[in-house]
């Protein structure tokens, strides 16, 4: 008789859950495991249920466990991992690529960070908000459901109002755009060009199951890409406090040598190159590496602060925690003011503002 769980799935509109849980428990790596999948309406009672024994797991978008951890433990569950993102990155809405875009073109993001991303490849766009869109006699004010709000920024850019918008590929899908997207890279075709960090927690689905779960379900359900991503994100992010967090692009990835060695060889980096190879200078090639992107981009998009790490499977919680200690001294020296030299200089700005 096969093992029974009742997995609860909750989506958003940037990380549906439900179509591909159900997807990977209808597949044939688990076809052994009897399952049922239901969809719970929020988180407050998707835990509730699960800590009565009502379900077995829950796969929730990770951005909605972030700053919940002491109440999930608190009621008798824990976080098992997570599943790797296949989508995390955000699309431009527009007839034309991002450079192809007319000058002062007017481009529209609900987030932050891609705001101050766009400015920094274009700084001659017009890049706005949903919110300070000017409003027409004919057009209405944003709404706030994401779905509705993707397809009022479709109207908008139909009737020539805006020039495009950026949105997940999620709400892409779901909104039913008619329009082309471009996706927006985290690695440009040319080395220095234009490139776009997702935001924390992209297309990460978190799986959480009451504590003493048997480990030999959780390892099948969870990935070992996607359980390191949850593990570096969230300590990220812990320590950044929530108004980094709304700003900072973040991405953690498992990168295997021979990708490694042909970016290397590319980008003519020996740094990397080094980092794929024994203190005697031999290849590891069976070795997965860790890597690990993050910045923070000023508002006017002209000053970009980043650290990326890549460091071997074996090593990356503590040059995670070794990162983000870096991070703090170096977001602590860049955002200070610069003292002057003499007391007739100028006074000169920090030279990026959290």
């Amino acid at each position: 008789m096969n093992d029974r769980i009742v997995v609860g799935t909750l989506d958003t509109a940037d990380c549906p859950v439900h179509s591909p849980i159900s997807a990977f428990f209808e597949s044939s790596e688990i076809q052994d495991l009897e399952s049922e999948i239901q969809q719970v309406p929020d988180f407050d009672a998707a835990l509730e249920q699960l800590s009565s024994g009502l379900i077995d797991l829950l796969a929730v978008p990770a951005s909605l466990m972030h700053g919940r951890e002491s109440e999930i433990v608190q009621s008798g569950c824990e976080p098992m991992g997570a599943r790797t993102p296949r989508r995390p990155n955000l699309v431009l809405v527009s007839g034309d690529r991002l450079f192809y875009q007319p000058k002062s073109a007017v481009i529209v993001s609900d987030s932050t960070l891609t705001r101050r991303q766009l400015l920094r490849a274009r700084p001659d766009l017009t890049v706005i908000a949903p919110e300070d869109v000017p409003l027409s006699r004919q057009t209405k004010k944003a709404p706030i459901e994401a779905i509705a709000r993707a397809r009022w920024l479709g109207d908008l850019q139909g009737s020539g109002e805006i020039d495009g918008f950026v949105i997940s590929r999620a709400v892409y899908e779901s909104s039913g755009q008619t329009e082309r997207r471009h996706t927006l890279m985290p690695f440009p075709k040319d080395r220095g060009g234009a490139h776009f960090l997702p935001p924390p927690y992209s297309d990460l689905i978190a799986i959480i199951a009451r504590m003493r779960f048997p480990p030999t379900i959780s390892k099948r359900v969870t990935e070992t890409e996607g359980n390191t991503a949850l593990w570096v994100q969230s300590r990220v992010l812990n320590e950044m406090g929530d108004k980094l967090a709304g700003i900072i692009g973040l991405q953690v990835r498992h990168r295997q040598v021979g990708s490694l060695l042909r970016q290397a060889e590319e980008e003519k980096d020996p740094v990397m190159e080094e980092a794929c190879q024994s203190a005697d200078g031999e290849i590891l090639e069976d070795q997965v590496h860790v890597e690990l992107r993050m910045e923070l981009v000023s508002e006017d998009g002209r000053r970009t602060l980043a650290l990326n790490r890549l460091v071997a499977y074996s090593d990356y919680q503590f040059a995670t925690l070794s990162a983000i200690r870096d991070w703090k001294q170096l977001l602590n020296e860049a955002s200070r003011e610069v003292p002057k030299d003499h007391p007739t200089d100028a006074a000169a700005p920090p030279f990026i503002v959290p």
